[in-house]
């Protein structure tokens, strides 16, 4: 018998005349044999294992941390940290002490015993009754999808691990690490029988399903160069064998009504059906729908969404996604993370040039909108700037406007501090001299639709042009820039936000309410064009990649581009901010079944190079203001500029084992990962 076992006081007086009475104390055993009575109880052992997958989706996302962002490729190839001296943008403070690395490790190996609770109670309990044998099946299969998907996690971000297939009843000291490959082939039999028992829809919204198992089984066929087999598996998703998803050619949900966005681009489908993927529960009339657009009913891109309940509890708290955390979810505030930085402040926003004339700069009151656009609530620019007159500011001065363009709310009236910058390469225009992901101009994923780079000033100019004319003048020496001036803003990226809000009534405050993806099927499509580049089918490879490409307005790829750079560069278009894109550089790092990465990443070591290490390198934040010496290489770009090379080191293509995961096991030595 398995024993969860309880001390409590016994509080009150009245159960006894013996006041001694409530000095003693009492055991009450709520075990495994007096719980697991039901199939409800099952149900809710699983829904609690669910919890903590939202948690490390949204959880700790308060306050701007980015402990979230670590799984979807923090600090990597495509965005960065705001800190120029953190973990994750100054490699060298990455120990084995970090409080990042021990928060993945422990709760994913919370979540994997929270299912094997779950594997355990469902085998030894025969006396629950349920629905019917398949109900019981699908149960069991869901608790061990969420075990195998926490293992692929720790095998993905620490190299090894303990893998258990039973529940922890009592204390050890002597765990045995599995390489990542041995952990590998123990997911590979796992997602079979996930897929094999898995219902085609989902038990609940939220549930996983048939196709999300095979997803899972794609990749890790892939991670053990079983490149056939992740191509079936990939194909059982596409043609519906495992389910009826696709990918979304039309417009849907929310805001299916809106021909076009707050300034005037157009979401005509097939392209605007890419942008309603994210919309929160908006509508475009401004009431509010039972759902986000990712559980939308219509969607059938949507394999597996994180959930978050925003539905506040008394003390005005949201009741999901909070996890068994250390601290509850405040408010949903991912696209504070992602907002925009534009700073206000700084004389009004005005310059005197050496011809005595008054110049406007890029400064207070940044962002106004479009002319005759009157958002209720916003307010005036700076006064004294004549040529704003008439404008309303897009910075909320009162945090209940309908329209927020430069921050998100948070736990209070404020909005919270910029956690993410994105990598240039993912900034920049197709075209740019520097360099940039977005390879066609006309990709509705890098037009100004779903990265608004430009804003409009007060002047109603464009930055881009305002920014110029800054230039000029201080070129010219009509005036300084100072320390107040702004001269570069950060995009603001409506996959990551909305431009309507939930706004609370009690509080006045607004709220992005979007639930995340775990898995879309334009992802399914990217893993089967790499399973068939594996095969050297590099045909096959463009035409899956092309069915994205096609979505998005883009021009299609010919099999002759096709190499695994360009399969993680589309990644990077489709999938930005939504991947796990640590499992996915990491898997193809130093792994000798990946034979296909060597044709751009030949050498494939702990100690030169490997994929993780020369794609961060490449693509990688280079924080140009961090003058620290010595800290970062150097190189000179094309436009004569020296340039930083962020500071990470091939044996960072995983994570240190956390020390407290070592030194607790002290009946049998774990060795910590090489170069830590």
């Amino acid at each position: 018998m398995k024993k969860y076992i309880f001390i409590l006081l016994a509080l009150l007086l009245a159960v006894s005349c013996n006041d001694n009475k409530f000095l003693e104390e009492t055991t009450y055993e709520d075990d495994t044999e007096g719980f697991f009575k039901t199939q409800k109880s099952i149900e809710i052992a699983l829904a609690s294992a669910y919890a903590e997958v939202q948690y490390m989706v949204f959880g700790n996302q308060r306050g701007g941390s980015e402990h979230n962002w670590m799984l979807n490729g923090l600090g990597l190839d495509t965005f960065a940290m705001t800190n120029s001296n953190q973990h994750f943008s100054n490699w060298s403070t990455l120990t084995p002490e970090s409080g990042y690395a021990r928060h993945y490790g422990e709760y994913m190996y919370k979540l994997t015993n929270r299912a094997n609770i779950v594997v355990d109670m469902i085998d030894e309990h025969d006396e629950i009754e349920y629905v019917s044998e398949d109900v019981k099946k699908n149960l069991r299969a869901e608790a061990v999808f969420l075990r195998s998907w926490a293992f692929r996690v720790i095998a993905g971000m620490f190299g090894q691990g303990v893998y258990q297939d039973h529940m922890t009843q009592e204390a050890r000291y002597d765990y045995e690490m599995m390489s990542r490959e041995e952990i590998w082939e123990k997911l590979a039999a796992d997602f079979e029988y996930c897929e094999a028992n898995l219902p085609a829809t989902p038990r609940l919204m939220g549930t996983v399903t048939k196709a999300a198992a095979a997803h899972m089984l794609s990749e890790i066929y892939l991670c053990l160069g079983e490149f056939n087999k992740a191509e079936q598996a990939a194909t059982r998703v596409i043609n519906g064998t495992d389910g009826d998803y696709q990918l979304m050619m039309t417009r849907f949900g929310n805001r299916a009504d809106q021909a076009v966005d707050r300034y005037g681009n157009s979401l005509a489908a097939p392209q605007g059906a890419y942008w309603d993927l994210f919309r929160s529960s908006m509508k475009t009339d401004g009431s509010q729908a039972s759902d986000s657009n990712p559980n939308d009913p219509a969607n059938k891109e949507a394999i597996w969404v994180a959930q978050l309940d925003y539905t506040t509890s008394a003390d005005d708290w949201p009741l999901g996604g909070s996890g068994d955390s250390w601290f509850r979810t405040h408010f949903p505030v991912l696209e504070a993370v992602w907002s925009p930085y534009i700073p206000q402040g700084g004389k009004n926003g005005t310059r005197k040039g050496t011809d005595g004339k008054t110049y406007y700069v890029f400064t207070a009151d940044a962002t106004c909108f479009p002319a005759g656009v009157d958002v209720p609530g916003a307010g005036a620019p700076a006064a004294g700037v004549e040529e704003a007159v008439g404008r309303k500011t897009a910075w909320p001065l009162a945090t209940n406007i309908d329209s927020i363009a430069v921050k998100g709310v948070a736990t209070n009236n404020n909005g919270i501090q910029l956690g993410l910058y994105a990598s240039e390469w993912m900034v920049r225009p197709a075209g740019d001299i520097l360099g940039s992901y977005w390879n066609d101009p006309n990709d509705f994923r890098g037009s100004e639709v779903m990265i608004q780079r430009d804003y409009f000033t007060p002047s109603g100019k464009r930055w881009s042009e305002v920014k110029k004319e800054v230039q000029r003048r201080v070129d010219e020496g009509i005036y300084e820039v100072t320390a107040a001036d702004t001269v570069n803003i950060t995009p603001r990226y409506w996959k990551f936000s909305d431009d309507k809000h939930i706004i609370n009534a009690a509080n006045g405050r607004c709220f992005y309410d979007t639930d995340w993806y775990m898995i879309r099927i334009a992802e399914t499509y990217l893993l089967r064009a790499e399973a068939r580049l594996a095969q050297n089918n590099k045909a096959g490879a463009a035409d899956d990649i092309n069915v994205l490409r096609r979505r998005a307005g883009a021009k299609d790829c010919s099999a002759s581009e096709v190499n695994i750079d360009y399969i993680l560069d589309e990644r990077a278009r489709e999938l930005f901010g939504e991947e796990h894109r640590w499992i996915t550089l990491s898997r193809l790092s130093c792994n000798p079944k990946a034979t296909y990465v060597t044709e751009c990443y030949p050498v494939q070591d702990v100690t030169n190079s490997n994929t993780l290490y020369a794609r961060t390198r490449k693509y990688g934040y280079g924080y140009e203001n961090d003058a620290t010496e010595g800290r970062r290489e150097t190189y000179t770009d094309a436009l004569g500029n020296t340039r930083h090379i962020p500071n990470i080191k091939p044996y960072n293509y995983v994570l240190p084992i956390p020390a407290q995961i070592i030194q607790s096991n002290k009946d049998r030595k774990i060795e910590q990962n090489p170069g830590y």
